[in-house]
Order: C-alpha cells, then sequence, then structure tokens
C-alpha cells in the first residue's frame, strides 16, 4: 500500500487512473476526502469507477485513520489541511477538484480558502460548519426522536442536550460494535460498512483508539477556522449535496447565504450517511457538476450500473 512520508507523517494513498483511454482525463483530478471515524474505504467502488469516467482520482487516509500514522496531536482542520497540501506536493498535483464527506468538508472547504490557486471546484456532502450550527446537539435533529428509542434498546444513553453528543454517539456506536455484537440489529453499521473489511471493528477499534491516545477530540471541538467571512471568500464552484434527514441541513442551507458560487441538492429519504448507502443519489449531481466545469456534454455524465446501491431503501443506515 503507497505511503507518503510528509514532515514525519505517513498518509495511505491510492491514485485510480482515468478510465478513458488514450486521453487525458477531462476533468483532471479529483481528492476524495473522508469524515471522522471512516477511511478511504467509505468511497465504494462503485462511486471510484464513477468518477474515473472523468477524473484521475486520489483518495487518502486522513492522519489517525485507516492506515496512516496516529500521531498524538495535529487533528484541527488547519493541521489536516497541511496534511493535504504537502500530499498534493508529494503527488505532484498541481490542481484538483475535491469532494469530501462530513467532517473531510471542512477540511476541503478550509483548503480551498486558503489554497485557492490549488482548487478548481468543490463537492461536500453533508457537511456541518460551526459557522451555522455552533452545536451538535441531538436533540436539535428532527429525526432524533425516531433514533433515541432504537440506540436505547441497544444500551446507548446519552445526554441529548450536550453540546456535542453527535460526537459522543459516534463514540458509543463504536464501542457497541465492538463490545455488544447483539444490539448491532438495532443500529445503523456505521462502523461495519465505512471501509472496515479486514476484520471486525477495525475502523470502530482505530476510533476508539484515537480518542484515548490522542488530542482528537479536543481539537475537534476547537473552532474550525471556517468563519463567514473566509467562506465569502471562496470564488471556485461549489456544490452542497445533503440528505434531508440529516441533522447537517441548517449547514447546506447557510452555504447558500455564505459562497458566492454555490449551489445545494437535497437528497429526498436519506441521512447523513447517504454516499455509503446511495451512491447514486451523490454521483448524479456530482458528475453533472464536474462535467459543467469541463464544458462537457451530458452524455458525459452517465452513471454505470451501480451494485447495492439502494438494494435497501428502507434501511437503517439509508436514513440516518
Amino acid at each position: 500500500m503507497p505511503v507518503a512520508n510528509l514532515a514525519g507523517i505517513g498518509l495511505h494513498y491510492l491514485q485510480f487512473p482515468c478510465r478513458l483511454e488514450h486521453a487525458p482525463p477531462p476533468c483532471g483530478d479529483l481528492v476524495l476526502i473522508h469524515g471522522l471515524a471512516a477511511n478511504l474505504g467509505f468511497w465504494h467502488l462503485s462511486i471510484v469507477r464513477a468518477l474515473s469516467q472523468l477524473c484521475r482520482l486520489t483518495a487518502f487516509d486522513l492522519r489517525g485513520h485507516g492506515r496512516s500514522d496516529i500521531p498524538a496531536q495535529g487533528y484541527s482542520p488547519l493541521s489536516l489541511v497541511h496534511d493535504l497540501a504537502r500530499l498534493l506536493d508529494y503527488l505532484k498535483l498541481e490542481r484538483v477538484h475535491l469532494l469530501a464527506h462530513s467532517y473531510g468538508g471542512v477540511v476541503a472547504l478550509l483548503f480551498a480558502a486558503l489554497f485557492p490557486e490549488r482548487v478548481t471546484s468543490l463537492i461536500v456532502a453533508d457537511t456541518r460548519l460551526r459557522a451555522a450550527q455552533p452545536h451538535h446537539r441531538l436533540r436539535d435533529w428532527p429525526h432524533w426522536p425516531h433514533w433515541r428509542p432504537r440506540f436505547e434498546q441497544a444500551g446507548i444513553v446519552l445526554d441529548d442536550d450536550a453540546p456535542e453528543s453527535g460526537y459522543q454517539l459516534l463514540v458509543e456506536m463504536a464501542r457497541s460494535h465492538l463490545h455488544n455484537p447483539a444490539a448491532d440489529d438495532h443500529l445503523p453499521q456505521v462502523f461495519g460498512l465505512a471501509g472496515a473489511k479486514s476484520r471486525r471493528g477495525g475502523t470502530a477499534h482505530r476510533w476508539l483508539h484515537l480518542q484515548e491516545s490522542t488530542s482528537i477530540r479536543h481539537e475537534y471541538l476547537a473552532h474550525d477556522g471556517l468563519t463567514p467571512a473566509r467562506l465569502a471568500t471562496l470564488r471556485q464552484p461549489v456544490l452542497g449535496v445533503y440528505g434531508e434527514l440529516s441533522a447537517a441541513v441548517p449547514s447546506g442551507l447557510a452555504l447558500r447565504r455564505l459562497c458566492p458560487n454555490y449551489r445545494l441538492r437535497l437528497v429526498p429519504n436519506a441521512g447523513h450517511f447517504f454516499p455509503l448507502s446511495k451512491p447514486r443519489r451523490l454521483l448524479r449531481p456530482a458528475l453533472r457538476f464536474l462535467a459543467a466545469q469541463a464544458n462537457l456534454a451530458p452524455t458525459a455524465t452517465d452513471i454505470p450500473e451501480l451494485h447495492h446501491d439502494d438494494a435497501e431503501p428502507d434501511s437503517m443506515l439509508a436514513s440516518f
């Protein structure tokens, strides 16, 4: 597995060539950035196959995630931005498109604000912004009353008024996945699907190890650096794709007000993890958006057959 050694930190990455033969990628390079508690395996093979029609792809594990190193500190968005800049230098990628999910979108937006000359366009999927949502209280999520009994049935009881109870929920889901397998029947299988193929609990185990051995929680709770003034400086085209059932929708709506060149797409009957459960719902707008940046005809945005997509439209993960 390729690892880039950057300022003493090893970042694991994979690159996928454009599927067009005998031609440069029509849209150039696209970098995929996963969110917290995931890894580059979050980007399902179906997503890679579809996007590689237009781009050469680079996916990487954020520090502390996947196969990348686990330093004791350096988990702020600014630190992750500099990791990304060093990785692009290492791979000799001067200018790229960015596609990011959740906390990865914070990294992508901040990178675009600090290095505007290196970003052609951005796609952010269900990213929460502190400028729009300073806290992540579960009680502020309209669909929490539906989910709360399921988590309590699995033995997960939280103070849903705590400012970052959403973050704590992710921690408790990892503990449950590792130590209470019987509860999996009641919970969305975030850790069973987000790139954890090597052994049961691989992603969940690493997420808990991060909590215990690094400063990630402290740095996550600090300000993300994306002030309204900084977001207003973005001139690149930005596409926001948000699940309409997600707690992050207010951030998607706020970006429409804050970013001058932004468009929003709400995905019906979908939650925060819709790129995992319903990849078509991300790919359709993403491919059209990328094609538009290269002035390509709509025929260039065909979506190949996707396996596992919407196979269980009423599954727990589909709406979580």
